[in-house]
């Protein structure tokens, strides 16, 4: 008997033991695979496919890139929160970047931080260039209190500080004021804010981007949206061709924004030429012209021919057709109407535009239009190009044709958007290949055999972008005076300044012309690593803050008499099972 015993307890032993090394020799196999499963419907804790390949990219990544947090200590439960998804967010990056990415927090108002004094808070801040800080205010026994946090994070690369990032751009939190959607948001921008400081301080050459001036295009305040979220990563600058054969030389691609005047032979040439060398350009072109103080003032317009001299040679020898009509759309955005009981109505001429199934277009908001052609795709047959349509508008739209006459009064008739004549019109096309230059067979030999200058008819393999609406690059602008003198400030491309908001304050709609052309513009210079990230968004489920109130009390006694009763539940349980057990 005692054999037997001495037995077993040498076989738990030796049990023991080897479930002991299983577990220990599985950790270590482990250890050499890397895998997650993100069951969340809007793949909040994954990182895009185009921020993994740039992480793990060593040609990109050559050196470490080490981030200094000023977001840590004593907080507040939500800006906690925001610091902990910045850590969780770094280590992921870690996962793939391995030691080339690594980061501190520090906290400015620590006992091991007194140094921390204003000169080094006016360095970190760097006359408003740098970190912005931000003000909480603290109710404690009656007294209230001011803490200054600084939300971003200094970056060093090569050992140099070469950058920041500020998580949250608010410069007071007042006591009680709920803050859960600035955290919500703030979470939901990180990989985003991560991934494009990571791209700006490892580009070694920047390229550029041109915007063509000289045709009447947009001024640069009427692009400053775009072009703010461009300077970022390209080097930017405004071209006049005036007939100069190298004006474009060293761009990487061509912006032709809303153009009102005839382009020269010249200047038409010099843009073949360059897209026949492989140059990229995005057209946003108005093939008619609405006078819209004349519609303000009278209630009337018409929609004019631009005739700019590049729409039935130049575009269409690339591969589309710009079509002399206006897009009338149910799916529309709104306007201010003077002497409208409702001031503000849903204006048909101003479309909110479809977005294809494209990179470009994913997971971004509807693009708004103003006085929108329509555009066709010339000889789709040809091999040599790859079009793809990315907006169109809705299927509830028609088109008015050959010179359109724009009236108030079609607010109060609607037109009839089923009538068979309806359909979804392409806006924006996508075109990918080998161009045919405009000026084939058009230029004489002398020109042609000249030393000088090499004429090519045939492009390298290149990317073209054609929209038929110039508005959709044109942001507002709106005017102050101050100090006797008018200030210019862009309004951002997402916003409606005819829009009425809802009834929670928030805006009614919300437009995806900046992240489009952005998109494009990164599609087009081959780089692929913001486009998901720019338009990934998460869904944030808030909790019905009335119903939370109403219903408190409730759940808080379910959650203190449930786990009771089921304890109560199992005791009597326990005490029957034994009973018949040892009643035997």
């Amino acid at each position: 008997m005692a054999d037997k015993k001495q037995h077993s307890s040498r076989n738990d032993i030796v049990n023991y033991i080897g479930l002991i090394a299983i577990i220990f020799l599985l950790n270590y196999v482990c250890s050499f695979f890397f895998g997650r499963f993100d069951l969340t419907e809007d793949k909040r804790h994954s990182l895009s496919d185009n921020s993994i390949a740039l992480l793990e990219d060593e040609t990109r990544i050559k050196d470490r890139i080490f981030f200094k947090i000023y977001l840590e200590g004593d907080l507040p439960a939500d800006i906690m929160k925001i610091r902990n998804a910045i850590q969780e967010k770094l280590d992921e990056f870690i996962i793939y970047a391995g030691d080339n990415i690594q980061y501190e927090f520090i906290d400015p108002n620590g006992e091991e931080n007194e140094d921390f004094n204003l000169d080094v808070q006016e360095g970190i801040y760097d006359k408003g260039r740098g970190i912005i800080p931000c003000d909480i205010e603290i109710i404690e026994s009656g007294a209230t209190e001011i803490k200054t946090i600084w939300p971003g994070a200094i970056i060093d690369y090569k050992g140099l500080t070469v950058d920041h990032i500020q998580f949250f751009n608010k410069r007071v939190i007042f006591a009680n004021e709920d803050v859960r959607n600035l955290a919500d948001q703030t979470i939901n921008n990180l990989e985003y804010q991560f991934i494009s400081a990571i791209r700006r301080v490892t580009a070694e050459k920047r390229e550029t981007i041109a915007f063509l001036q000289g045709q009447g295009e947009l001024m640069p305040v009427q692009t400053a949206d775009v072009r703010m979220g461009l300077m970022k990563y390209y080097a930017l600058k405004d071209v006049t061709i005036n007939g100069q054969l190298n004006a474009l030389d060293g761009v990487g691609a061509l912006i032709v924004a809303a153009p009102t005047t005839r382009f020269t032979e010249k200047d038409k040439f010099v843009i073949d030429q360059y897209i026949m060398n492989g140059g990229k350009v995005l057209w946003f072109v108005d093939p008619l012209q609405v006078n819209r103080d004349s519609l303000y003032y009278t209630g009337e317009t018409f929609g004019v021919a631009a005739n700019l001299n590049i729409e039935k040679d130049m575009i269409y020898k690339y591969g589309a057709r710009l079509n002399g009509d206006l897009i009338i759309d149910k799916d529309c955005a709104p306007l201010y109407v003077p002497g409208h009981p409702l001031e503000v109505v849903d204006w048909y001429f101003y479309p909110k535009l479809q977005r294809e199934v494209h990179p470009i277009t994913k997971n971004i908001d509807p693009i708004k239009g103003e006085y929108t052609s329509s555009l066709e795709l010339v000889n789709p047959n040809n091999k040599d190009i790859k079009k793809t349509v990315l907006l169109k508008s809705s299927y509830n739209s028609r088109i008015f044709k050959s010179k359109p006459r724009i009236n108030y009064s079609i607010i109060d008739v609607e037109p009839k958007f089923n009538d068979g004549t309806q359909g979804d019109f392409p806006v924006a096309v996508l075109m990918e290949g080998m161009f045919p230059s405009a000026f084939e067979n058009r230029l004489p030999d002398a020109f042609v055999n000249s030393a000088d200058f090499q004429t090519r008819f045939k492009s390298d393999t290149t990317k073209m972008l054609v929209v038929s609406d110039g508005d959709i690059i044109r942001n507002e602008v709106d005017s102050v005076l101050k100090d006797g003198e008018m200030k210019y400030y862009p309004v951002p491309l997402n916003t409606d300044i005819y829009q009425v908001p809802n009834p929670n304050g928030t805006p009614k709609n919300s437009y995806g012309n900046r992240e489009f052309v952005l998109n494009a513009i990164d599609y087009m210079m081959d780089d692929y690593s913001l486009i998901d990230v720019r338009t990934k968004t998460i869904t944030m489920r808030i909790l019905d803050s009335e119903l939370i109130v109403e219903e408190k009390d409730f759940w808080r006694m379910i959650n203190i008499l449930v786990p009771l009763l089921l304890i109560a539940i199992l005791g009597i349980l326990q005490y029957i099972i034994r009973k018949r057990r040892f009643a035997r």
